[in-house]
């Protein structure tokens, strides 16, 4: 039987992240508490897995993809590349989508291969880790970080995102400023954390301006050019179409954008469009796309810093990060005549 450190901290009567301290030389740990500690694990011959900053140069980090065909995701992988390359550890990136049978990312036994591995952490971008496996992987002192994720837990993970609140509620702002008052949302997966939220700035800020939300105006349900063309096209056929559309991240945009060329609808001057990520693709859409800029590439250089520091202390209590939207204006956007 494999004794991990939750053995011991149960077998101690503390909490893990003390555990973690006192076997780490800690100084916010009494030493009467750390001798009684450290007298327990040698009781119960625990090994820990010691992750000096010398040996974290040898340990990869894992960063984990759902599927790996859009400009947010290439923009993440770049800014966590760049703080791999000056940390010194090699990054392993991989996708859960096209995986082959047998070996699928994020099962048990994809997960033992990591420990046994001893890379030095996963960073799973916009995908779901289930419960039991976030409190597996803590018992086996294997730092997970999230960025965007798909869907709440209520295991706590270290989670890193932008404001999507704010941002949704300073494009929609920007949309009720031009004159638009019959305004579409463009929505994303029913359970994903950024997409609920971005819709709750939108509700918010139509609710502030007075401006009921017109449900029938609210479809979408992924991340994909595909969901947002769909959701254009069935608000777009409605009695009383908007004359603009929010949509939740750039790929929806740019679907809602081919949606209204195939209509013949001109951008911006029947339909403005607003989109949210402003990865590079942003700037070169037709026309160029109005978008909340959120720092992709400084949410991906975080969570590979802060999933090191999580491998130097797995007891390490770690708070959420939310790093600044802002609103970038360009064509796609003009006042309602």
């Amino acid at each position: 039987m494999v004794i991990r450190l939750q053995d011991v901290a149960a077998a101690a009567g503390v909490s893990m992240s003390t555990a973690s301290k006192a076997l780490n030389d800690r100084g916010d740990v009494s030493e009467s508490v750390r001798r009684k500690i450290a007298a327990i694990a040698e009781d119960m011959e625990y090994a820990p897995r010691r992750r000096s900053k010398e040996s974290n140069s040898r340990q990869p980090v894992v960063i984990v993809f759902d599927h790996f065909n859009s400009p947010y995701a290439a923009t993440v992988l770049n800014g966590a590349i760049r703080a791999a390359k000056r940390a010194g550890v090699e990054l392993v990136n991989t996708c859960i989508e096209g995986e082959a049978r047998g070996h699928d990312v994020l099962s048990m036994a994809w997960l033992r291969e990591q420990v046994k591995n001893g890379v030095a952490g996963l960073v799973l971008v916009t995908t779901f880790l289930e419960d039991s496996k976030v409190r597996w992987c803590r018992s086996h002192e294997l730092p997970v970080i999230v960025i965007d994720p798909s869907a709440p837990n209520a295991e706590h993970m270290v989670s890193i995102g932008a404001t999507n609140w704010q941002g949704g509620k300073q494009a929609t702002e920007h949309l009720l400023a031009l004159g638009h008052r019959r305004i579409g949302f463009a929505s994303g997966p029913r359970h994903s954390v950024p997409a609920g939220e971005r819709l709750q700035g939108f509700r918010t800020a139509m609710q502030e301006a007075g401006v009921r939300v017109e449900e029938s105006l609210v479809a979408g349900d992924s991340f994909t050019p595909e969901s947002g063309r769909a959701a254009a096209l069935k608000m777009l056929h409605a009695e009383n179409p908007p004359t603009a559309i929010f949509a939740v991240s750039d790929d929806v945009a740019l679907g809602v954008l081919r949606a209204a060329e195939e209509l013949g609808i001109g951008i911006p001057q029947k339909l403005s469009v607003v989109g949210f990520d402003d990865a590079s693709a942003a700037s070169w859409m037709s026309p160029p796309l109005t978008t909340v800029r959120q720092p992709l590439d400084s949410m991906g250089q975080i969570a590979v810093e802060r999933l090191l520091a999580l491998a130097d202390d797995p007891g390490r209590f770690a708070h959420p990060f939310q790093l600044e939207t802002r609103l970038v204006v360009r064509e796609s956007t003009a006042a309602l005549k």
